[in-house]
């Protein structure tokens, strides 16, 4: 089948409202990745087909994200993100409300981040920036997404720890618990994640284990949307 896409547009959509005051905020964002027209040769039956497309580049969502000052430097920290289909409406992520992340955390500048939720594992913050896939997006994609490059997989249950940066040298590191009770030794996933940063030079690597994903007892989660 011989598809070419016709036309396409993307629409970022960033909206903030501070609280009264100005160390507090939130903010409501999202993107809207829409293909005003989609064409595809032979695509059934010999038949011309011409649709819509969408999540070509990034995956339609919209979150909500926010900060409180507690005070000594220490910040109450909370992102609420939301996927779905722009074209029908239907929730992405295994029909999550917020299937793309759902943490609450801490963080100082001083020691570092912590939260807690659903959210990205270290890999995917700290090594997919020096990869083809960030600046390429799927024509680098491993198939599969074995590597979560693309973000198809988000963790669940998951506590994770953000290193302050230091002189360019920053570490991550999270665990995830299976959520299935008497099943603690089932199901986890961990992980850790080291990048480096000196100027124009970048370096990075991690490492990732799902252990014993099953239908019940499965935190790293693959989905559809990327980006």
């Amino acid at each position: 089948m011989k598809k070419t896409a016709l036309t396409s547009a993307s629409l970022a959509l960033l909206v903030a409202a501070g609280s009264a005051h100005a160390q507090n905020s939130v903010t409501l964002y999202g993107v809207i990745d829409a293909g005003v027209v989609g064409y595809a040769h032979n695509a059934s039956s010999s038949s011309n087909l011409a649709g819509m497309l969408n999540g070509n580049l990034s995956g339609d969502r919209w979150g909500l994200k926010g900060q409180e000052e507690l005070g000594g430097g220490l910040k109450a920290i909370f992102t609420l993100e939301n996927g779905f289909d722009v074209g029908t409406g239907k929730l992405g992520q295994g029909s999550r409300e917020f299937g793309r992340q759902s943490f609450v955390g801490l963080t100082g500048a001083t020691w570092g981040t912590v939260t807690a939720g659903r959210q990205y594992d270290p890999i995917t913050n700290m090594v997919q920036g020096v990869t083809a896939d960030n600046f390429f997006g799927s024509a680098f994609a491993t198939p599969g997404d074995v590597d979560n490059n693309d973000n198809s997989a988000r963790v669940s249950n998951a506590i994770k720890y953000v290193s302050p940066n230091y002189a360019g040298l920053q570490f991550e590191a999270l665990y995830a618990f299976s959520g299935v009770a008497g099943q603690t030794g089932q199901g986890y996933t961990y992980s850790g994640a080291v990048s480096y940063t000196n100027g124009p030079f970048s370096l990075a690597g991690g490492y990732l284990r799902a252990t014993n994903a099953s239908a019940t007892a499965a935190p790293f989660e693959l989905g559809k949307q990327h980006h």
